[in-house]
């Protein structure tokens, strides 16, 4: 029986996507405190501490590939972290569109792991349970930031 070996760009996708998450999250912590609404820091750190553990957990495979795990994120969520600095700025701070926002991270996020899960003949099955596991995490995550929105 061939084994398959973990195609690092796609883990290396992932690991992106966790480090705009995280920033997202930092951002929407200086956000949420100019707005005074300090309260919600709690909830964006617990998101922060869940990537940068999904992140941990996804670094060892890549290097098994054969190579760096990144550091970076995508260009893609940086132009939306910049979105939601201008956004927060017109409308004053609003504690609603800031969770939508977060939301739409959430989505994002999502849709990355749903593809790197698409793409599972380059992944062996191990990774893609842990990536079935992680998804699971953060669903459960999203529902939460979507119960916060409705508040």
């Amino acid at each position: 029986m061939k084994s398959i070996q973990n195609d690092p760009n796609i883990l290396n996708d992932l690991i992106k996507i966790n480090n705009d998450r995280i920033a997202g999250y930092m951002l929407a912590i200086d956000l949420a405190n100019e707005q005074g609404e300090g309260a919600r820091e709690a909830v964006f750190r617990q998101l922060i501490e869940q990537s940068e553990q999904f992140i941990e957990e996804l670094r060892p495979q890549v290097e098994l590939a054969g190579q760096y795990a990144s550091d970076r994120t995508k260009l893609s969520g940086e132009l939306f972290r910049l979105w939601m600095v201008i956004k927060s700025k017109i409308s004053g701070g609003n504690m609603q569109d800031l969770l939508e926002n977060c939301e739409r991270g959430e989505i994002a996020f999502r849709e990355v792991y749903n593809k790197a899960l698409d793409e599972g003949n380059k992944l062996s099955i191990g990774v893609k349970n842990l990536i079935q596991i992680q998804l699971s995490q953060q669903r459960e995550a999203h529902e939460n930031i979507k119960i916060l929105r409705d508040i």
